[in-house]
Parts: C-alpha cells; structure tokens; sequence
C-alpha cells in the first residue's frame, strides 16, 4: 500500500508562453493560456512570428480584456491597466523569423518560459509531412513542460465563462518516467484550478513493483484509479482516454536517441497526434 499525502506545493508555472498564428484554431489554445495565468498568477507572453519585419503595431494581436471581460472578471469596456489587478501580466511581442519554429526557439533562448501552452493540429501519415508542424520540435528542443491544446477540442476550460471543466485526467507512468512528477504535476494542477471532484486513471506500464512506492495525493472529492496497460502503448492510451473521456492527458516526456525515433516521434508525440484532450508533456 502507498501512503498517501495532502498536495501542498504549488504548481511553479509563473512564466508562461503562447505562440500565436492570430487564426481562429489557435483560440482555444490562448484560453487555456489565460485561465492558467489567472489560476497560477503568472505572466502570460503571447507572441507571433513574422516572416519578414518585427511589426510594432499589435492590433492584430489576439485580445485578453475581452475574454475576461466575458468571464466576468473585468467591468466592459476596462482600461488595459485593469488587468494587473488580476494578479497577472500580458505581454504581446512580434520575432522577426523565416521559419515559425527557429523564431520560437530564439524567442525561448532569450526569454526562458516555465510553461508552453501551444494550440496544435493532428496530422498522420503523409499529411504529417506535407504540413509544416510546429508545436512538436519547439516542445522537443526546449525541453520545457508543454500543453497542447488541440485545435478541434474544448479542452478543460469554458470559453465563455473561464470556468474549469477538468474531470476526468489520464496519466501513463513507468519506470523510467519519473511517475511521482507526473502525479505530483496533476495534483498542483487540479489544485491550482479548483478542482473539487477530480478522477485521475493511472496507467501503469512496467514492473507493478515499481508503482509500489507511488504516493497518491489525498483530498475530498478526488478519486485515483490504477490500472495496468497491455499491448501496443501506444494504442492503449489513446483507447483508453477515449473510453473514460478525458479531458486531460498528462505524460513525462524523453528525448529521442535516433534517427528512426526522430522520424516516428516519442511515445508522447504519437499519443498527442491521435490525442482527443489537450495533453501536458513534462520533461521528465
């Protein structure tokens, strides 16, 4: 039996970054940015990639009063200053860039984030290379905790009041994947959000006597199950977040050692492309 224990500590995401291609897709991505930035009271950076010439003029950048004026959190019609009274910051900032990924990752090697929160869209087979993807390398060679948002789901948070909806999470662990974090992460979070009736599957892959010394978060209202994963890995969290119809996927991530790896992607990039939630990738 694992003892179990009250979360305490808090999830430390206080700088948190949201590429933006100013595109409808891309809208449920920046509100999940922004309910996270109100949860964690953090600094939110919105930031797009202009293939020529880094444009002062930001009105074509996605606007935050709104949405928290539509949450309820914001008079109509507030001043911009209104916002710090929040407890957080918005910046807005434009990169000069060719290629959308080279000019996140420049922007991510001056301005360190503790967070990604990307919106991304799900390709397979020859479409996957026939579409510039962006969210995945960026994720990979920063090594920095990452949610993707998928552009054709709602996701954990109510567009139009900001509500939380997060229910029902999936996390894989194993071995090597440093489960306590992943468990660990998945608390913090639910408690950053709120979240009074919480259901988290553990999918154990591995050794059962490894997940002996997993300590499970104890708090009314929160359910943890554990259970055992057979068969292609792969298959079987993309089944099963289907049939407990998740609304988070939360998994730690390894770096590739091989070319054939780089070419099919990890564990945690696969899962994302046939992903129906957003999915929290967390260096491991």
């Amino acid at each position: 039996m694992t003892t179990p224990y009250t979360p305490t500590a808090t999830l430390a995401y206080r700088r948190i970054i949201h590429p933006s291609d100013f595109s409808d897709d891309s809208h449920t991505g920046l509100v999940h940015a922004v309910k996270l930035a109100l949860a964690l009271r953090g600094e939110l950076s919105i930031m797009h990639v202009d293939p020529d010439v880094a444009n002062a003029d930001f009105e074509d950048f996605p606007k935050v009063r709104p949405i928290l004026e539509q949450w309820g959190l914001l008079p109509p019609g507030s001043h911009r200053t209104a916002v710090g009274q929040l407890g957080i910051t918005i910046k807005k900032s434009r990169t000069a860039a060719k290629n959308p990924t080279e000019g996140i990752l420049q922007y991510l090697g001056k301005h360190p984030a503790d967070l990604l929160v990307m919106s991304t869209h799900q390709y397979e087979g020859l479409a996957r290379w026939q579409h510039q993807t962006v969210a995945e390398p960026v994720a990979r060679e920063t090594q920095t905790a990452t949610l993707f948002v998928p552009t054709h789901v709602e996701g954990f948070v109510a567009k139009n009041s900001g509500e939380s909806t997060l229910r029902r999470v999936l996390v894989p662990v194993s071995p090597t994947g440093s489960p306590q974090l992943a468990i660990n992460t998945t608390a913090q979070l639910a408690t950053a959000l709120g979240c009074d009736n919480l259901t988290v599957i553990v999918m154990h892959v591995g050794d059962d006597k490894t997940f002996q010394s997993i300590r499970y978060p104890s708090r009314e209202g929160w359910l943890w199950h554990s259970i055992t994963c057979q068969g292609n890995l792969v298959d079987g969290i993309l089944g099963m977040g289907a049939d407990f119809d998740v609304d988070l996927i939360v998994m730690t991530t390894a770096q590739q050692h091989s070319l054939l790896d780089l070419m099919r992607g990890n564990v945690t990039e696969c899962v994302l492309r046939g992903a129906r939630s957003p999915l929290l990738a967390i260096p491991a």
